[in-house]
């Protein structure tokens, strides 16, 4: 099956927005990103950029309209509620609802063996280097800490296992700043 063109996909997204009462702004480029690999689509909002899955797509192309929908919400979502609206939150969820597209998070739809790597799995230790707020979490989150530190998160990463889980939770706010800032060498 041949993939639809770019500019048919981003003129959807302009009637998407248009349905949605998107403010105008600069025009969300679409393409696809033949480097995906289990992802049918992904939104860099704040670049006002869609990447859709070629190969995943291809396979099933009747899930095109709504896998650009997803991504399209997620990209108005940040145009109408701000940067920090919650990614798939009540407003996106809304948002799927207007255009009468399912609220689903993920794809069901197969994956290729060949794409389905095994990672090795880590946990992270991500702390506030101002106020020393710690979550321990399989992916690490930047942003704005409850503080009001802006990145300004120290990271630590282990084996995904109950040793690595112990050693990361027994971590002071001192030994992880030892670990993580370097020293700068003489020169």
């Amino acid at each position: 099956m041949e993939l639809p063109a770019t500019d048919w996909l981003e003129l959807r997204v302009a009637e998407l927005f248009r349905v949605w009462r998107v403010p105008p702004g600069p025009a969300v480029s679409v393409g696809w990103n033949p480097r995906l690999q289990t992802t049918a689509g992904r939104a860099f909002a704040a670049e006002n950029r869609i990447e859709l899955n070629p190969e995943l797509l291809g396979d099933w192309p009747d899930e095109i309209p709504a896998i650009l929908g997803h991504e399209a919400a997620h990209v108005a979502a940040h145009r109408l509620f701000g940067p920090r609206v919650a990614a798939h939150g009540r407003h996106w969820r809304a948002l799927m609802r207007l255009v009468g597209l399912p609220p689903e998070i993920a794809h069901d739809m197969p994956v290729r063996t060949a794409a389905r790597r095994r990672r090795r799995s880590f946990l992270y230790l991500r702390i506030c280097d101002r106020c020393g707020e710690r979550r321990v979490a399989r992916v690490v989150r930047y942003g704005t800490c409850r503080c009001g530190a802006d990145d300004r998160y120290l990271v630590l990463r282990a084996a995904a296992s109950a040793q690595g889980l112990a050693m990361l939770r027994a971590m002071s706010l001192s030994e992880v700043r030892r670990r993580c800032i370097m020293p700068v060498p003489d020169r």
